[in-house]
């Protein structure tokens, strides 16, 4: 009777010590996925400043810079690069065209007089042609064989005068008007020289397109460009971003391109401000795959998400964030929280509660969660793990 009774106690405490193991009931649900990359902020909608575009100049030199950061109102000078150049180029221009306006002038007199000189030559040719033939038409049986050969002789070289200068009236008008057109072509030769110089140095004073903060542009060092800094076409000296509409910048590894997808909600936590969330939604991802850098070698897509409600005050372009991705399924599936399971070579456990002691049992993982795996062979909804 008394070993009956210490049995029963014995088992009893076992019962007991057993009773004080936590376990969880494994179920079915959603399992709570998200991709976290970091990200860049910059603004959908940037206006960049560059220099212009300027026949036979590539290089510009900045004279004046507003400050990194300020309000500008729309129209408000913000940036002024070196003209002198550019005033001597206008200067031999306009020298240029003042003496072509000059020539054209000078030319138009003197073919005038020109003209005016072989017409009074013409005049007098054809008075001595007359004078000529007339002695021919009057010839008579008084004016002898040798005198008569003189008169017709005078008389054909007298219409061969005409017939020169009638000719050189002829060369000298298209001589003038082949002169004028050279002329009149180098005045607007020069005319469109002298109006693109002025309307190139007036560009040299750049303007802002609207209102809003005035942001430094970034030279081939990849420092900051200041006043007194060379430049070159298509370099980028101001740049204005919408701070109304911000977005991210991200690159995404490649082992996640088939999770990744147009239109998935995400988070966004600023590195200098990490107490905010901000939510947002993938709009594009980058169609080529590329290698990060030299350094790391790892193959990465990009992808565009937009801000949905940007803090202006706190949001700045260039600043960098955590970004984590949902990608979480709505497909419900066998969950298990993390802490339940117990690796041995690689192979995946669980505890399973027993009688007298909780025994292993290997399990098959599928997707990983945040806090949850999902379990593809081994348990069964209803079933009791045991948790550490």
């Amino acid at each position: 009777m008394k070993l009956h009774h210490l049995i029963l106690l014995a088992t009893l405490g076992l019962l007991t010590a057993c009773s004080k193991d936590v376990t969880y009931t494994v179920n079915r649900g959603v399992l709570d996925q998200k991709i976290e990359v970091t990200g860049e902020l910059v603004s959908a909608d940037t206006i960049n400043l560059k220099p212009p575009v300027i026949r036979r100049v590539w290089q510009y030199q900045i004279k004046m810079l507003v400050a990194e950061g300020a309000q500008v109102a729309k129209g408000q000078v913000v940036a002024q690069l070196d003209t002198s150049e550019l005033v001597q180029r206008l200067s031999v221009k306009s020298a240029r065209l003042e003496t072509t306006i000059q020539d054209i002038k000078t030319s138009t007199l003197r073919n005038a007089q020109k003209l005016q000189d072989l017409k009074l030559s013409l005049a007098e040719a054809e008075m001595n042609q007359k004078k000529a033939q007339l002695k021919v038409d009057i010839s008579d049986a008084t004016v002898s064989e040798i005198d008569k050969k003189k008169y017709v002789i005078e008389a054909t070289i007298a219409n061969d005068k005409v017939a020169l200068v009638q000719q050189q009236i002829k060369l000298e008008i298209n001589g003038a008007k082949q002169r004028q057109k050279m002329l009149v072509g180098d005045k607007q030769k020069f005319t469109s020289e002298v109006a693109a110089l002025k309307k190139g140095i007036q560009s040299l004073t750049l303007i802002a397109p609207r209102s809003g903060m005035v942001v430094y542009g970034i030279d081939a060092m990849g420092n900051k460009v200041a006043e007194g800094q060379s430049i070159y076409v298509g370099d980028a000296i101001l740049s204005m971003p919408e701070l109304d509409n911000m977005q991210v910048n991200m690159t995404i590894p490649e082992v996640e391109a088939g999770r990744v997808k147009v239109g998935q909600t995400l988070k966004v936590r600023l590195d200098a401000n990490p107490d905010r969330i901000f939510n947002g939604k993938i709009k594009q991802l980058g169609a080529v795959f590329r290698v990060k850098n030299q350094d790391v070698p790892l193959t990465i897509f990009d992808a565009v998400a937009t801000v949905t409600k940007p803090d202006s005050s706190l949001m700045r372009p260039g600043m960098t964030a955590k970004v984590a991705i949902d990608v979480t399924s709505n497909k419900p599936q066998l969950l298990l929280p993390l802490d339940a399971i117990e690796y041995k070579n690689g192979q995946a456990f669980v505890q399973i509660e027993g009688f007298f002691q909780n025994r292993l049992k290997s399990i098959t993982l599928g997707k990983m969660g945040t806090h949850q795996v999902e379990v593809l062979t081994g348990l069964q909804a209803g079933d009791e793990v045991v948790l550490p």
